[in-house]
């Protein structure tokens, strides 16, 4: 991530960044008609999605956080003098992304097997949650495209995916509701963390780096949450298919770059 800045974005960051916000609001807002379509109607598309989506949290967002481990460890070393878990403290924002959400699933799933309210109440929460986490995948966005614009590219596509599991997941929960509003609030938090982003400027190090870590935790757990529960159309086959196309993907996107490094 980059380092500490006051300056704006330019202004290829600012389209490219709106581009990949307008896709995923788009893709929300449109995830009824989408998901009947033949193909991702198939049994198994919300397992590729996962795997596609795993691929890119270990082989890009994990490794990246270790990459900005020492940095952020001096800077907060600064602040917080004999402290010694700072160096670690992308990785427990990681852990606190994945716990976060494992909480709110399994109370969520509790509630659901109580009365309506407590399953409205339930509903609400669980998009209030998911709004927090559609702000942060887009305020990151500007500072993803600045760093690298292809892998950005395959983040947009990860989360894309990704997002027509967690539609099918709120639909289900309370399809009248999600349906009157609930989509929308989820597509405004994706346009209001972009614009809360470009409005900041370059974030710095710390900030950028914290978030991208709670991100990867979160993204994660709701992969393994809906992998791991054995539902009706968990697929081990599409979501290994899908894990190899986005590690194939973004190993093909290192090897160019490293390439064009090397005659840079």
């Amino acid at each position: 991530m980059g380092q500490i800045a006051d300056s704006s974005f330019s202004g290829d960051v600012l389209i490219y960044s709106f581009l990949s916000t307008a896709i995923l609001v788009a893709l929300h807002l449109a995830a009824p008609y989408i998901r009947r379509s033949p193909w991702l109607a198939r049994k198994g598309f919300t397992s590729f999605s996962g795997g596609f989506a795993v691929a890119f949290v270990f082989l890009h967002m994990l490794p990246d956080l270790v990459e900005s481990k020492d940095s952020i460890g001096e800077i907060l070393h600064s602040h917080f003098v004999g402290v010694h878990f700072v160096e670690v403290s992308v990785f427990l924002l990681a852990f606190f992304g994945f716990m976060f959400f494992f909480g709110l699933k399994r109370w969520c799933r509790q509630e659901s097997d109580k009365s309506q309210e407590k399953i409205h109440r339930s509903f609400v929460i669980s998009i209030a949650s998911f709004s927090i986490y559609n702000v942060i995948i887009t305020y990151t966005m500007p500072e993803r495209i600045m760093i690298d614009v292809m892998v950005a590219g395959i983040f947009t596509l990860a989360v894309a995916l990704h997002m027509m599991m967690i539609d099918a997941e709120h639909e289900a929960h309370e399809a009248a509701h999600f349906n009157k509003w609930g989509r929308y609030v989820l597509s405004g938090a994706l346009l209001f963390g972009w614009l809360l982003g470009v409005t900041l400027g370059e974030h710095n190090l710390v900030t950028a780096a914290f978030l991208s870590s709670f991100l990867a935790g979160a993204l994660l757990l709701n992969v393994f949450h809906y992998e791991l529960s054995e539902v009706r159309d968990s697929n081990f086959g599409a979501f290994l298919f899908g894990a190899v196309c986005g590690a194939g993907i973004l190993l093909l996107v290192f090897y160019i770059e490293s390439g064009v490094d090397l005659h840079s």
